[in-house]
């Protein structure tokens, strides 16, 4: 029977007619996998993700990379408001914007990014005179991958000299023991920055981590499988909207999908009953 439908539906859909209804099929299909859900923390999952998943993890200390101007740090600070949050902005002039916004809330701000080793980079986003800058004027899309900026967005490209240091070289400097939720959102530079922090990660002294996985991700030239292999000792899901999808039998077709997405890795000792049993 299950040959008979393929066989029809191929019969009947698998012409240049129903190309267009096929593509927006697959994009609906898409969405309904916590792909392409990007409307706002109650489509992404986010919401749940702070309401219903990390409470079971006492949240304590929280690095969020790629803070911007300090939105996703102060939503965490109203939900734990004892953690202790490190705010992340590498963009000299959101940087301001950042430290600005959280100061009040006692989240400590530094202007620097994170990679797999120090050094110097250039982050790359839209010029002030780029036809899309008024769309985004903050670091939203801003990427250390200049084709991001102008193969991908289309835009007129402007750079900052920025820093870079390791995770692993941060909390060591900072005498931070263990960091209990970890957000990244850096539009491809998320494998390099992970791959900084492998100390702890086989100590297993992150618990939560948050990343994106998109477009970008072709310009990083990093796949779904790079940060499953490195990842090896947590349990990785995909966010929806009202739970988690655990990705599990790994398959190219199912999980090379270079759109966005957000990728939750729970360290498999701290992992709660409740995410092995939904």
């Amino acid at each position: 029977m299950k040959a008979y439908l393929l066989n029809f539906y191929r019969f009947i859909l698998c012409r240049r007619i129903f190309y267009k209804f096929n593509t927006h099929l697959y994009k609906l299909s898409l969405r309904g996998l916590g792909v392409l859900n990007s409307e706002g923390p109650r489509v992404t999952g986010e919401r749940h993700l702070f309401e219903n998943i990390l409470v079971d993890y006492n949240i304590k200390v929280v690095f969020d990379i790629g803070a911007n101007t300090g939105g996703y740090s102060l939503q965490i600070k109203r939900k734990f408001p004892k953690a202790t949050i490190y705010a992340f902005e590498p963009n000299p002039k959101i940087f301001k914007i950042l430290k600005k916004n959280v100061n009040k809330e006692n989240i400590k701000a530094f202007n620097i990014g994170f990679s797999n080793k120090k050094g110097k980079s250039k982050l790359w986003d839209f010029a002030d005179d780029a036809k899309l800058k008024h769309t985004q004027p903050t670091s939203t899309l801003s990427s250390i991958y200049k084709d991001v900026i102008v193969k991908y967005h289309k835009q007129k490209p402007k750079s900052y000299n920025v820093k870079l240091e390791t995770i692993d070289d941060f909390v060591l400097k900072n005498k931070i023991k263990k960091i209990d939720f970890l957000k990244t959102d850096t539009e491809g530079s998320e494998f390099e920055i992970l791959e900084g922090a492998n100390n702890l990660l086989s100590k297993g002294k992150i618990k939560v981590i948050q990343f994106e996985f998109n477009e970008m991700n072709v310009f990083s030239r990093v796949f779904l499988k790079d940060f499953i292999d490195l990842l090896n000792n947590y349990k990785l899901f995909r966010l929806m909207p009202n739970g988690l999808f655990p990705i599990e039998n790994y398959q190219p077709k199912l999980h090379e999908i270079f759109a966005f997405q957000n990728i939750v890795a729970i360290n498999k000792n701290s992992i709660s009953i409740k995410e092995l049993t939904r």
